[in-house]
């Protein structure tokens, strides 16, 4: 029972929000921007554009990589092996041959002779304080992201990354011969003492709090200010961690599920079963239903959640279309084939309709078409921008709105 799911994605970067109204667009291979009134932000010239953050987004040419802003000015030219951090104020990170150094967005340059060998840890800046966790010969620093300028030279640790938790800002949890303990960021003073095999993030349910492990197993809270906290905080944290990861194992456990099963049986008839039992085995019958009439009845999708829940292709006379469970028809027979598609978070799914070499889309949630069988290709979709990445007959590629169906490329028609 196969669904078809999204190419990975072309233009993807860890940054999560998209500047809004500016989507790229392709033509010959080169990427640009455009606006949601089709005009040409900037004319295509990069081999990708990443999603924006804030007002920058990555762009790549032959391999290297540079930075625009949202009005399509170049700030950092295509010249450096990496670019892992961007601030909020455009100074960024890059890799370079012999090693990272920091960019100034106010000249397109190198910022000070400052050069780093990594950049350590799951989360290396702190969006709250804007200080970012460098590494050099073994031992880190950090880097005041505003200035350029590197803050504390006395943190005699070998790893360290910044708590995630807005009430935590001013923590850093580091390392040191694979113990862990937590400093103030800006003046490096020990709150915590590296003797912990194991330091993160925890909740009593109302505040954020400090989870430090021992070799031993034994468990020491402390509260946002670095104390320890009072007994009742964390009896009180024990049991919301217990509760989460409970709540987590009966989540990923396996258990029963519904699902569709479609059997073709003498009489070219066909028998479409609602089962349950366990992940791509066959299960219990609940229901069944038997149609007549059709060459090919092909599993689509079963989403006990959607609005409809099985999802059947079916055949006639070499026409194509989508039955449910009850056999009747929610999407016309008047196709070469159909394919029902999603993303793996589910943030959409569409029947995918074809005519020659040109498809169209009828969104999952609508049932309604919302693109005629015109593309040449859906690629991806992009859940940030609210779009789908498609190639056109031109086969210039661009966005399309997930509830319009606008394409935006400029002089684009249908």
């Amino acid at each position: 029972m196969k669904t078809v799911y999204f190419l990975p994605v072309l233009l993807i970067s860890l940054w999560c929000k998209a500047q809004d109204g500016l989507y790229p667009y392709a033509e010959k291979g080169k990427w640009g921007l455009t606006n949601k009134k089709h005009a040409v932000v900037l004319e295509p010239q990069f081999d990708s554009i990443h999603l924006f953050q804030g007002d920058y987004a990555r762009v790549e040419n032959n391999r290297k990589v540079g930075l625009i802003n949202g009005s399509g000015k170049i700030i950092y030219s295509c010249a450096y092996n990496d670019m892992p951090i961007v601030a909020p104020n455009g100074m960024a990170v890059a890799k370079t041959i012999k090693g990272y150094i920091l960019l100034d967005p106010a000249t397109g340059k190198q910022k000070g002779s400052l050069v780093f060998d990594e950049i350590p840890g799951i989360n290396p800046l702190s969006k709250a304080t804007n200080l970012l966790v460098v590494k050099k010969e073994g031992t880190i620093g950090l880097v005041d992201m505003n200035t350029g300028n590197l803050v504390n030279k006395t943190l005699k640790f070998d790893d360290g990354e910044f708590f995630e938790e807005p009430s935590l800002k001013n923590f850093l949890i580091v390392a040191l011969d694979g113990k862990y303990g937590v400093v103030e960021a800006s003046s490096g003073k020990e709150v915590i003492p590296a003797t912990y095999g194991e330091i993160k993030s925890a909740t009593d349910g109302s505040q954020d709090l400090i989870k430090a492990v021992t070799d031993d197993e034994r468990v020491v809270y402390f509260d946002a200010s670095g104390k320890v906290a009072p007994a009742a905080v964390a009896k009180a944290a024990q049991k919301a961690e217990e509760s989460s990861n409970h709540d987590a194992a009966a989540l990923a456990g396996s258990g029963e599920k519904k699902d569709m099963r479609i059997y073709k049986i003498p009489g070219g008839r066909w028998r479409v079963v609602l089962e349950i039992g366990e992940f791509q085995r066959p299960g219990r019958a609940l229901d069944s239903i038997e149609f007549s009439g059709y060459s090919t009845l092909e599993y689509l999708s079963y989403r006990e959640a959607q609005r409809i829940p099985g999802m059947i292709k079916a055949v006639k006379d070499n026409n194509t279309g989508v039955i449910d469970l009850k056999g009747n028809v929610i999407v016309p027979l008047i196709y070469d084939d159909v394919k029902y598609r999603e993303d793996n978070f589910g943030h959409y799914a569409f029947i995918e309709t074809r005519i020659g070499n040109r498809v169209g889309i009828i969104p999952v949630e609508t049932m309604k078409e919302l693109k005629k069988p015109v593309l040449v290709q859906v690629i991806d979709e992009d859940a940030n921008r609210q779009a789908l990445l498609v190639q056109t007959a031109s086969g210039t590629r661009g966005y399309m709105d997930k509830a319009t169906g606008e394409i935006y490329i400029p002089g684009y028609k249908d």
